[in-house]
């Protein structure tokens, strides 16, 4: 088998908000991995590999095999590193795991509360003895390279503005959005809202808040017999170039970060970015939009604002980007909003999505970016 014989069956997102007093992290994961099993049309012991947190109580930690029990028998495959239980590197590791036949159907996901909140900030986490030292955490980092990519070339905080009033419309209008009836929001809007780490304002960047998502995965032969259309993994592939937010960044480091990923992917998969109907990309802040357009073929190097300026990324756009408001407006969840990624490609190809795009046939999602130092992507196909 290859990854094309593997097709994402189920999908689930719980509810997202900037927090989630009720909640507890193992509860929304739950919710997520048992929601996705049933969206796929199987029971819960119907999986036998998982990738999914377990946050405990009851279980060992982080061990993903603490799953076996709650899914009602013995797995054959487990993945529990903190982002192999998410997104395009989840999904990929699963869909090599079935095509290894390590094992059948796997459930990819997690949730997290009590994290982030009103007034929190995103860190790194773990000690960072190059970045904590000048108090810097996942914004400024990211800014360091923004700032040197429109110190080359040219690039404008008009343009970065752009992308961030667009995503953020989405949300504004998805019902399951944070940002909810947040908005509209213009160019001048985003451009007006605070400075937090030049050249990024408070709109160009993604909120924090809390939730859980899953998908499930299986063998193709297997798909054909379940509910929803299947969605194909046609190909994907991931890159890293240290580990995260360790120091500072650079541009001249990180900036193309992908572009091999993505070579890698598009062939696998057969496609080129004209093939493209959705992007589903990782949008910490506006300007990773306009890099991942560079590093994924879509413009030049450089070229990246001039092509927002010229190209419609609204759901009934030229080239749709993140119709259900991206981690920007939707929410931005811990490792989690990786797999939201995920769900949004396949409700788009299952035409049931929020805001449906019309004759998506293939769709690309996205995970992490410059300053993480990692990129994680893949692209799905309609049917089998």
């Amino acid at each position: 088998m290859t990854l094309a014989d593997v097709a994402v069956v189920g999908v689930y997102a719980t509810e997202q908000a900037r927090s989630l007093p009720h909640r507890t992290s193992l509860d929304l994961a739950q919710e997520a991995v048992f929601g996705a099993i049933a969206d796929a049309g199987l029971e819960p012991s119907d999986i036998d590999g998982v990738a999914a947190d377990w946050a405990g109580p009851g279980g060992h930690g982080t061990d993903g095999a603490s799953w076996a029990r709650a899914l009602g028998g013995p797995v054959g495959w487990v993945a529990d590193s903190l982002l192999d239980t998410s997104g395009a590197r989840g999904v990929l590791k699963a869909a090599a795991a079935i095509s290894a036949g390590l094992c059948d159907t796997v459930v990819v996901g997690g949730g997290l509360a009590g994290s982030f909140g009103p007034g929190s900030t995103v860190g790194v986490g773990d000690p960072a003895e190059f970045t904590d030292v000048w108090g810097a955490y996942v914004i400024p980092l990211f800014a360091l390279v923004a700032a040197e990519h429109m110190h080359r070339y040219g690039t404008t905080p008009e343009q970065l503005a752009t992308v961030a009033a667009a995503i953020r419309n989405n949300g504004a209008t998805n019902p399951e959005a944070i940002m909810y009836g947040k908005g509209p929001y213009t160019v001048d809007d985003i451009l007006a809202s605070p400075m937090l780490a030049t050249p990024f304002h408070r709109l160009d960047v993604c909120l924090s808040g809390e939730g859980g998502a899953a998908v499930v995965l299986t063998r193709a032969d297997r798909a054909y017999d379940l509910p929803h259309l299947p969605v194909s993994v046609l190909g994907g592939a991931m890159e890293a170039v240290g580990g995260s937010y360790v120091m500072p960044p650079s541009y001249s480091e990180v900036g193309r970060l992908g572009e091999k990923a993505a070579r890698r992917a598009f062939g696998m998969a057969g496609v080129g970015p004209a093939d493209i109907d959705l992007l589903s990309l990782y949008d910490p802040n506006s300007f990773e939009i306009i890099r991942q357009l560079e590093t994924l073929g879509f413009c030049p190097e450089g070229e990246g604002g001039s092509y927002i300026e010229d190209t419609t990324i609204g759901p009934d756009g030229s080239l749709p980007i993140n119709p259900d408001g991206g981690c920007l407006s939707y929410a931005w969840n811990g490792t989690q909003q990786m797999t939201l990624k995920i769900v949004e490609c396949v409700r788009q190809l299952r035409e049931d999505a929020v805001h449906q795009v019309s004759n998506v046939e293939v769709a690309l999602a996205a995970n992490a970016g410059s300053a993480a130092s990692h990129y994680e992507m893949a692209i799905f196909g309609k049917g089998l």
